[in-house]
């Protein structure tokens, strides 16, 4: 009982920690917050843990770095475990297979919804300013960082043609939406077959 407790406890205080990291994550894309009280608060609290996963290379992407992500999605498995314990729930090699693929799974799917979102906005911008694909500098910078993934992407699906800026966006879209869909569904099946046979 005791025990069960004290998991319970660390699940929250986990789960708490993990919200302080979203709202470090969160006010570092604020300029006016970067240097506020609580901003230097939550850097000393939550920066020596985030920045543990900062020189993970593959989670660079073009002027992206997702570690946050892997940083956020192993603290959310510490709390998902803490509180299957607490819960008196047994901890299976079936059980820790699944959260490790969790992770793995909430790391790839946080990493595509962010980029669909992106090129979203992106193409949103393009047809709303029809005279002009850029005319801003966030906008430049944006479009230097995700237009070779754009690219590529979009050439895979169209056979090698050249496809123009924004229809290549929307066949990017497409494919990630795809991917998420598909990713979804086989972590599912696979977390199933998983439990089935252990």
């Amino acid at each position: 009982m005791v025990l069960r407790y004290i998991f319970r406890t660390i699940g929250v205080l986990i789960s708490l920690y993990s919200m302080l990291c979203l709202f470090r994550i969160i006010i570092t894309w604020i300029p006016q917050l970067s240097y506020s009280k609580i901003a230097n608060f939550l850097a000393s609290v939550c920066d020596p843990y985030l920045n543990r996963f900062r020189n993970i290379k593959f989670l660079k992407l073009g002027g992206f770095d997702f570690s946050p992500a892997l940083a956020l999605c192993l603290l959310g498995a510490a709390a998902s475990l803490c509180s299957s314990i607490s819960n008196g729930g047994a901890i299976t090699p079936a059980f820790i297979f699944c959260v490790i693929l969790q992770v793995i799974w909430s790391i790839a799917n946080s990493i595509l919804t962010f980029l669909i979102i992106l090129f979203a906005i992106r193409l949103i911008i393009i047809y709303a300013k029809k005279d002009s694909y850029s005319g801003s500098y966030i906008f430049d910078q944006i479009d230097n960082s995700i237009s070779p993934l754009v690219y590529k992407l979009s050439k895979t699906f169209s056979f090698g043609k050249t496809l123009s800026y924004k229809t290549s966006l929307i066949v990017s879209i497409c494919t990630l939406i795809f991917f998420s869909i598909l990713g979804s569904f086989l972590f599912m099946g696979l977390e199933k077959l998983i439990f089935k046979l252990m």
